[in-house]
């Protein structure tokens, strides 16, 4: 397979506007420093007292980028953060000086067979916009349509990289498939990796690859069209999916303000508060979709798809690794499920802030919304746990309870 199908090069465009930024890195959120970092901040004498004051080491550290970590200040920033926005150790010490937590953000990297792919956090506004504004995140010759998986092999293990290079191949084709809504693609997507999770579960991995050359020529043929668009959209359960979600969130702990508002406007959108609830939820947040974010959706199909793409390379997918607080690596099924929950989430948001905002509702408001997202949703760990918990429950693991969560 060739390299480039796994190697996503749109990061390496990604350039740093610094005080220009809308946002700040170093405020609103923890910070990691490296074992090697912390020593030489240590080793500096003019950084060493600064560092002692402001850097914990952390208790049973697992590893060496985890080693210690920065201590805000009571307004939640970064004590080295200069009155302009800028790194204060950068500016006078250079960018070798960097813990791996500043010198690599946003830029996502992720090990696979020897090689390390990068994809962006798209927490930071200006890698969102460089990957959402995107016309064509990957180039063609990135993503080939449907090309023939893997032979079959006895040495197809689950987990195993030949196994994830064939399922994630089969991912992007399907991803970049416009001759499908959106939704569809993803409903496709979810048939296949329960299909592969049942294989692999069933110690049946050698017909993966059988498996997916049935599915792309199905994808191709279009034979499953008519039934993807008999399925009828279902807001009332959606929205009650959603829901509970971000109530999940909140019990997580306290979202950042920004993340906050998001919430607001899609409760606003259907008329529902603390206080009380307005007449008809579903119907007012079909309403919002509709008359409100469609027409944004079909004027950007990039927009959503160059997310899930970037979702993809970012998370590792089809094996998400989830490393906080403890390593470990999920299934293709609950790496879907977790692909599908974000998208569900993000995509319901973006119908709240679209409903706020009416007909002048833009690329700028949506690319506003999405860093709020992924600080609140991506970023915590705390949350991260709970949506690993939901994606597991048995409410979700039918094919009816995905199409509630993905038919709009």
């Amino acid at each position: 397979m060739p390299d480039q199908v796994l190697q996503p090069r749109y990061a390496d465009d990604f350039r740093c506007i610094g005080s220009e930024c809308e946002e700040n890195c170093c405020e609103g959120w923890g910070m990691y420093v490296d074992k090697a970092t912390y020593k030489k901040y240590r080793a500096a004498p003019e950084l060493r007292r600064a560092a002692a004051e402001h850097i914990e080491l952390i208790p049973g550290a697992r590893d060496n980028f985890r080693y210690a970590r920065m201590k805000f200040t009571a307004d939640n920033r970064c004590p080295f953060l200069a009155t302009d926005k800028l790194c204060s150790i950068q500016k006078q010490h250079g960018s070798e000086f960097l813990s791996k937590t500043c010198s690599r953000y946003p830029r996502a990297l992720v090990r696979f067979e020897g090689s390390i792919q990068k994809a962006l956090y798209l927490s930071c506004p200006e890698a969102a916009r460089l990957v959402l504004m995107s016309p064509q995140l990957l180039p063609p010759h990135d993503a080939p349509r449907y090309e023939p998986p893997l032979e079959q092999s006895r040495n197809l293990a689950p987990g195993s990289s030949a196994l994830v290079r064939s399922l994630r191949r089969f991912a992007l084709d399907l991803l970049q498939d416009r001759s499908y809504l959106l939704w569809q693609r993803l409903f496709l997507l979810g048939t296949v990796c329960r299909r592969v999770h049942e294989l692999t579960a069933a110690q049946q991995t050698p017909q993966v690859p059988q498996l997916l050359a049935q599915y792309a020529t199905i994808a191709r043929e279009g034979s499953l069209r008519p039934h993807l668009d008999g399925i009828p959209a279902r807001p009332g359960p959606q929205l009650n999916c959603v829901l509970k979600v971000i109530e999940r969130r909140y019990q997580a702990d306290q979202p950042e303000p920004a993340f906050v508002t998001c919430v607001g406007d899609l409760l606003h959108a259907i008329s529902q508060s603390q206080e009380s609830a307005g007449p008809d939820p579903a119907a007012r947040y079909r309403d919002a979709y509709l008359r409100c974010y469609q027409p944004f959706e079909q004027a950007n199909p990039n927009f959503m798809e160059n997310y899930l793409l970037n979702y993809v390379f970012r998370t590792g997918f089809p094996f998400v690794g989830i490393t906080d607080p403890v390593q470990r690596s999920v299934d293709p099924l609950t790496s879907y499920l977790l692909l599908a929950i974000h998208y569900r989430l993000l995509h319901s948001l973006l119908i709240g802030a679209a409903a706020r905002h009416g007909e002048v509702f833009s690329m700028v408001h949506a690319i506003q919304l999405v860093p709020a997202f992924a600080r609140g949703v991506e970023h915590n760990v705390k949350f991260a746990e709970e949506l690993l918990s939901f994606a597991r429950s048995a409410q979700l693991q039918t094919s009816d309870a995905l199409a509630v969560l993905l038919r709009n």
